[in-house]
């Protein structure tokens, strides 16, 4: 079982945390909120990896894509959602049983509705499919090289053209890396045949977004076995010009970070799970490829990060994240998925590592990935998780006062 703590390493600095960014809610429902409804999406258990929710035919009620396969070729499932927290109308995507591990929406040729990118394993391509408007998907083009070991892709306007881009994040030894790219948009549903290297971690997940309030596109790559994670900065903002700022340990095994304003200082924070040494190792330590848990790595206000605070040290290997404020208090929550372990939902109750956590229960099989959206129409959040070894999942989120 995991446990919940405040480990600070001793070389930590100060953080000051502030409450600016905290909304007032009543004790009552920031401590009572629980996921006890469950809904199974799936009739039996594939090799799932991602999960997305995205309103994919225009009707106003959300929608879930679920991405299958990993190493293995499974077909893709689109399920339709009716407002009230049941889906329907379930169906492949597209023709073929891909190798996937990431499927990404975003309107990627301005029509006004969400299109489908997935990222494949080798020997798949990576697929782009355009949404003809009322959730019927259409092949338009692949990106990227087919023998890529691609993990995760993000979206983010790269090159500030008003067009979504793609990065790409590939696995591979560090004897033998498999470099990082940007695929930039043509505007058409089509990428650039040549994408754009710029780094050579072995990455499971890439987080596109602002981290230093500049108003460009940052990426955050954690390095997945055992090397130095980066910060790419962006330095241009109609080109391609990055910066790489180093966090966490130099020899880290980081499955998947996420970025938040944990502390509400004004300052973007980095979140990890640590996987440990999958070779083996003397046991736990805070700094190196053998810990095994969940770290904030916090933003420091002249740049650089913390050395990491310890928010989850645990026996069971963690698979799965997800950042979000899930008790809608302004605060920023995680979501932390565990390999044949129990996900647990922690709830951010303010200063530096100061979390407060549920378990969801969940100790069938491996959590690959997560997404969140009030699906019920109930005004709360509820979380999809996507499983490997079990049936994929939506917990319903309610308060006590709503049960």
């Amino acid at each position: 079982m995991a446990t919940i703590g405040l480990v600070a390493l001793a070389s930590t600095p100060a953080i000051s945390a502030s409450a600016a960014c905290r909304n007032t809610m009543p004790d009552e429902l920031k401590s009572g909120m629980a996921f006890d409804r469950v809904l199974f999406l799936e009739e039996t258990a594939t090799t799932s990896a991602n999960a997305s929710i995205g309103d994919l035919n225009g009707d106003g009620y959300l929608d879930i894509v679920l991405i299958k396969g990993r190493h293995w070729p499974v077909a893709n499932r689109l399920l339709l959602g009716d407002g009230s927290g049941n889906f329907s109308n379930a169906r492949d995507l597209g023709d073929v049983e891909d190798r996937s591990y990431t499927g990404a929406l975003a309107d990627l040729d301005n029509d006004g509705d969400l299109d489908i990118v997935v990222s494949n394993d080798r020997p798949d391509p990576n697929y782009v499919y355009l949404n003809n408007g009322d959730g019927d998907f259409s092949l338009r083009a692949t990106f990227g090289q087919a023998d890529w070991s691609t993990r995760n892709i993000s979206l983010a306007d790269a090159n500030h053209d008003k067009l979504v881009d793609v990065i790409v994040a590939n696995r591979g030894p560090l004897e033998a890396p498999s470099p990082n790219y940007v695929c930039l948009n043509l505007g058409d549903g089509r990428f650039e045949r040549q994408c754009r290297q710029f780094s050579e971690e072995s990455a499971t997940t890439i987080t596109s977004l602002d981290v230093n309030g500049d108003g460009l596109v940052d990426f955050v790559v954690p390095s997945r076995d055992g090397g130095q994670s980066h910060v790419y900065v962006s330095k241009a903002r109609d080109g391609i010009e990055l910066e790489p700022m180093a966090f966490g340990p130099s020899n880290a095994a980081i499955r998947a970070a996420g970025v938040a304003d944990f502390d509400c200082d004004g300052v973007m924070d980095i979140v990890a799970i640590h996987t440990g040494n999958s070779e083996g190792g003397d046991g736990v330590v805070e700094r190196g490829r053998n810990f095994q848990g969940t770290t904030i790595y916090y933003g420091l206000k002249d740049g650089g990060y913390t050395e990491g605070v310890v928010i989850i040290d645990s026996s069971e290997m963690p698979y799965a994240l997800a950042v979000e404020d899930l008790n809608q208090d302004g605060a920023m929550d995680v979501i932390v998925g565990h390999v044949e372990a129990s996900t647990a939902v922690l709830f951010n109750t303010g200063g530096v590592g100061q979390f407060s956590t549920i378990q969801l229960g969940d100790n069938d099989g491996t959590a690959y990935g997560f997404d969140t959206a009030d699906l019920d129409g109930d005004g709360q959040l509820d979380i999809v998780t996507a499983k490997s070894g079990a049936r994929n999942r939506v917990f319903f989120g309610s308060y006590a006062s709503d049960r």
